[in-house]
């Protein structure tokens, strides 16, 4: 009876160590401000997230903001598409919105998972191509 205890106490913590629990991570980065207003007007601010883990990657929330907390609609996102589908590992996603005018951008995810490691940046590219900003999506 002893040894059974003993057992399923050893089992029990024996799991409860060696699983791994999904957890969700925001990633943001921001503010992004291309400083070229004749550029600005028409712009595309765009995201661009790669999964460096060794495991999937749910994306269930990608947005990018204005300086006045506007939400900028997005013209295209793979990240979410189709809804709820994984970013396998070493995969890249984006998502991107024109910008509306004169303004600082904040981009921000959220992402669930066992090994939430993603890299990325958002950036402002002016309506000439030329990338006007780029900061680092931090956790």
């Amino acid at each position: 009876m002893a040894r059974r205890i003993l057992f399923a106490a050893l089992f029990t913590i024996t799991t409860v160590l060696f699983v791994e629990v999904a957890h969700a991570e925001i990633f943001a980065a921001g503010p992004v401000y291309g400083g070229n207003l004749a550029e600005l007007t028409g712009a595309v601010v765009t995201v661009r997230v790669f999964n460096a883990g060794l495991a999937p990657v749910t994306i269930n929330l990608t947005q990018i903001l204005t300086n006045t907390n506007s939400l900028i609609a997005l013209t295209s996102n793979t990240c979410l598409s189709p809804p709820n589908a994984a970013l396998a590992a070493a995969r890249y996603c984006a998502f991107a919105g024109v910008s509306p005018g004169n303004f600082a951008f904040s981009c921000r995810l959220n992402a669930t998972g066992i090994d939430t490691n993603l890299r990325g940046v958002c950036e402002v590219r002016g309506t000439s191509g030329r990338i006007l900003s780029v900061e680092p999506l931090q956790r």
